[in-house]
């Protein structure tokens, strides 16, 4: 019996189909292929989203934001005062342009804060932010500096072209940190405005909103608070919204020669020495806000229209930046109080008497036909002003001088 049940088990088996090799191997190698490209996705898109600051047009993003957002804060003004009459209107925005200036400021206290940190795109192999982001950070806080400083010559339709810059890092800024770039002016001579930036960062990610930078230990400010006095606002052109250009032209820059009495490796060694002898400054003053300093970068940039170059000292009176009141006793220049010269700007610029192509003339060169008794803009930045500037200058000046006589050696 048991015989005859277990040919019969054996005719039910022979009657199955056996299953081929091939198809046992094709399904075992599909599913291997589907998990391997379900695991790849998604490691690509963590890799995406831990370089989004990387990816196409994000840098772009990143510097023209402010720009972007302070255009669409200008159309929504113009929105609402639609239903006023058209010269109640002209009247609106004209006053909203000038308002943006930094009225009354003194130039060596305007400070511009560009915040960041230390992503893993921005990372070196050794977990610190790499020397190239301090350049690309650079670039987003000197467009934030237009905005905030030199409204008006943008309006007119002036661009600043970028010379060269120069870094000494101090220490490094770990991983993941988050750190600031404070941009102020620290001096000008007769075509060239020095910029200078300091990166900081706050132990154990403390942040103090107040803020104030000293120029040296005697006690001279060179800013005062933060970014709350950052401009909500951004010019309108003539016609519309401004066009900011920052770039670095290969020509109309010229490089002085390199005095005859300082050797090529004199020049190189001069201009380190000077870039240390102020990173060892600047770093020696302590911030009011408990900040570290990581890094102080100097930028040289001038102003232009075309192949023009404007004197720095004819456009930081035009944006409003004034010396001080004469007596400690008198309320300072502000919007409300501006300083004595700002009347010879707005009629420059204002309707009726000026316009905006006039100021514009007047940048590129109409401020040469101007008599020397009555050039305005020669008084708005003298005494302390002067003072400090040809201080500041001497310091920059050596910088500069030391860079342009090494670009020969080699």
């Amino acid at each position: 019996m048991l015989g005859q049940q277990s040919r019969n088990n054996l005719r039910l088996l022979t009657r199955i189909p056996p299953m081929p090799f091939f198809s046992l191997q094709k399904l075992l190698c599909s599913q291997s292929t589907t998990s391997v490209l379900s695991a790849s996705k998604y490691i690509f898109l963590v890799l995406l989203l831990i370089n989004f600051r990387s990816l196409p047009f994000a840098w772009h993003i990143r510097v023209f934001f402010p720009v972007v957002r302070l255009r669409l804060q200008y159309y929504l003004l113009r929105l609402s005062i639609l239903h006023k009459p058209r010269e109640v209107r002209t009247k609106i925005l004209t006053d909203w342009h000038e308002n943006l200036c930094p009225i009354g400021a003194n130039p060596f206290e305007l400070v511009t804060i560009q915040h960041g940190w230390t992503s893993v795109d921005d990372a070196d192999y050794n977990g610190h932010l790499s020397n190239s982001s301090y350049a690309k950070i650079f670039d987003a806080a000197r467009l934030k500096l237009v905005l905030k400083a030199f409204p008006a010559f943008a309006r007119s339709g002036g661009w600043m072209a970028l010379g060269s810059t120069h870094y000494h890092f101090i220490r490094e800024i770990p991983f993941l940190s988050s750190y600031e770039m404070r941009l102020s002016i620290g001096a000008w001579d007769h075509k060239w405005m020095f910029v200078i930036a300091r990166y900081v960062s706050f132990p154990n990610n403390r942040h103090n909103s107040t803020y104030k930078m000293h120029v040296n230990g005697s006690g001279q400010h060179l800013g005062t608070n933060n970014d709350s006095a950052r401009p909500s606002k951004t010019p309108a052109a003539s016609n519309g919204f401004p066009q900011i250009l920052l770039s670095t032209p290969a020509e109309d820059l010229t490089t002085p020669a390199t005095p005859s009495s300082v050797t090529e490796v004199d020049s190189k060694l001069h201009a380190e020495k000077a870039m240390k002898a102020l990173a060892a400054a600047q770093s020696k003053v302590p911030e009011s806000d408990g900040a570290i300093l990581h890094c102080v970068a100097i930028s040289y940039i001038c102003f232009k229209f075309g192949r023009i170059t404007v004197p720095p000292s004819v456009v930081l009176p035009c944006e409003g930046f004034s010396k001080p009141p004469s007596t400690t006793s008198a309320a300072p220049f502000s919007l409300t109080n501006p300083p004595p010269h700002w009347k010879k700007v707005k009629a420059l610029r204002v309707a009726p008497s000026g316009s905006m192509s006039a100021f514009a003339n007047f940048l590129k060169g109409g401020w040469r036909d101007v008599p020397e008794g009555e050039r305005w803009w020669e008084g708005a930045l003298d005494g302390p002003i002067e003072e400090q500037r040809k201080a500041n200058l001497e310091v920059f000046d050596s910088i500069r001088k030391g860079m342009e006589g090494a670009r020969s050696i080699g």
